[in-house]
């Protein structure tokens, strides 16, 4: 039996992720379980018909669906719209470690140039290698963030500079 539950959308639409975010919390009725309105409610936020294109999730609804799903497809939407890019970083029970993202962050901008070099030696870089060199990328991030993470919690107060070293 086919669920006709979602319509296929536009890639890239917040009504798309809206639906995406349901979806992975089990469904509208599912994912009612999970905040102050209903399935019906759920539905209509997905739904992109003229009746319900302009009804769109609250952001305490967004929030408490995100906690139960697999990735936060509305804020991830929304910071792509903005010009961000998300990326997961778990900061749970750990110490600071700055030493360590530091050699961390030189071995993989290390590995990305090689790569780099190696892959663009014949003047293409092909879908496999643009993959490869992506994921060294997100590693590079990811260090960078723990590394900004470590360096804000020894400071007082990270959002007043005092420009001292």
């Amino acid at each position: 039996m086919i669920d006709r539950t979602y319509k296929k959308r536009k890639t890239g639409t917040l009504k798309e992720a809206q639906s995406a975010l349901v979806q992975m919390c089990g469904g509208p009725a599912a994912a009612a379980e999970f905040c102050r309105v209903t399935s019906t409610t759920l539905f209509n936020y997905t739904d992109d018909s003229a009746t319900n294109s302009s009804k769109n999730m609250p952001v305490d609804i967004v929030t408490e669906l995100e906690t139960h799903a697999e990735f936060p497809a509305v804020t991830e939407y929304l910071a792509d719209q903005s010009g961000y890019i998300m990326y997961r970083v778990d900061f749970t029970d750990r110490k600071s470690q700055l030493h360590i993202d530091i050699i961390e962050t030189g071995e993989e901008v290390s590995k990305l140039f090689r790569d780099w070099a190696q892959f663009i030696a014949d003047g293409v870089i092909d879908k496999s290698e643009a993959r490869k060199l992506l994921k060294i990328n997100q590693d590079v991030v990811r260090t960078l963030m723990r590394m900004r993470s470590d360096l804000i919690s020894q400071i007082d107060d990270p959002d007043i500079p005092d420009g001292t070293p």
